[in-house]
């Protein structure tokens, strides 16, 4: 069996994936033709090109768009399902997916209780036909209103007992710093739901030092802006606090210009607690499957070195301990 082969096989977990940035460009004209809704493009080709990051203007632009073709909880049950079926054939047995849910509540009217049902019954239904779970993280858009994030919170709390299993915080990180949401975060830390900001992807090491110092951050989104201080690399390497690293999107969004240049090998070699991710995969043309050959083709990891970053998946993951431990057993039956 060669790399390619074995990385595509492996089972796999997944930290950082946004579900409407998962959602396949034929079930997207699908629901848009369904709810009576006009896309920019009328066909998949199309499509594709319509999601090609220009800026991160055009970024939300293509979320919003792809947020108002979600109308009736079957269109929730129906992305949720699908995304499990995704999981499945890339052997990802477990996930923790991102939801803009007041975005969703915002364009579409819907409860959120509502919305939660939908996808928790495609949730239930891949979980019954592909052997597939995952938890759901509500993020806080950072450009909202400020109301916006104590309604998310106050929904994730909620929601607990449904599968949410830990507070975001997306968007612009430059025009809305990590102090904006210290009171929230702090909240969701007095309740013990665990908290995983984006930091250190579009903003500088600062940002990750604050989404650390302030909001108590368990994991960062992407955070591979750590190489750029030696102190916070070996901070971040003697506490272990895992980054979510997505080397395609950091490429697609411009972050670094190739591979060549992304400094995940460098943040490995070091030690840190690097877990590998997809984010969007339908806006930057990937998949998890993807992003591990990526491992092999551009950063030349090996057999066991995949494996480790299966592993570091898990156990970055916020599964009860003996969930992890009996997932741990399987996986490594699977690798021999």
């Amino acid at each position: 069996m060669n790399l390619h082969e074995f990385a595509r096989r492996l089972p796999k977990v997944e930290l950082h994936v946004h579900l409407e940035g998962s959602i396949r460009p034929a079930t997207l004209l699908q629901l848009a033709q369904r709810n009576g809704v006009r896309l920019p493009a009328q066909d998949e080709e199309g499509l594709r090109d319509f999601y090609r990051f220009r800026d991160f203007a055009h970024f939300i632009e293509v979320y919003v768009a792809i947020t108002g073709c979600l109308r009736t909880p079957d269109d929730y049950r129906l992305i949720a399902y699908e995304f499990g079926s995704d999981c499945a054939r890339q052997h990802i047995r477990y996930a923790e997916v991102t939801f803009t849910i007041t975005t969703n509540t915002k364009y579409n009217g819907l409860r959120w209780q509502v919305i939660l049902e939908g996808l928790n019954a495609g949730r239930a239904q891949a979980r019954a036909e592909f052997g597939v779970d995952w938890g759901w993280v509500f993020d806080i858009c950072r450009g909202d209103s400020p109301e916006t994030q104590d309604q998310v919170i106050e929904i994730a709390l909620a929601a607990r007992d449904e599968g949410v299993v830990a507070l975001g915080l997306g968007g612009s990180e430059a025009d809305f710093p990590p102090e904006l949401f210290e009171r929230t975060f702090a909240r969701a830390r007095q309740a013990s739901l665990p908290r995983v900001p984006h930091a250190g992807e579009h903003a500088g090491t600062e940002d990750i030092w604050q989404a650390l110092r302030l909001l108590h951050a368990d994991r960062l989104g992407h955070g591979v802006r750590c190489v750029e201080d030696p102190a916070l690399v070996e901070y971040l390497r003697e506490r272990q606090v895992p980054l979510e690293v997505c080397p395609t999107s950091n490429v697609c969004l411009g972050i670094y210009p190739d591979y060549a240049m992304h400094p995940l090998r460098r943040l490995w070699d070091a030690g840190l607690l690097v877990t590998v991710n997809s984010d969007d995969p339908a806006l930057f043309g990937t998949d998890l499957n993807h992003e591990y050959e990526v491992l092999v083709d551009h950063f030349g990891f090996n057999a066991d070195e995949l494996e480790q970053v299966s592993l570091n998946g898990l156990r970055a993951s916020f599964l009860p301990e003996p969930d992890k431990a009996q997932l741990e057993a399987e996986f490594r039956a699977q690798f021999a």
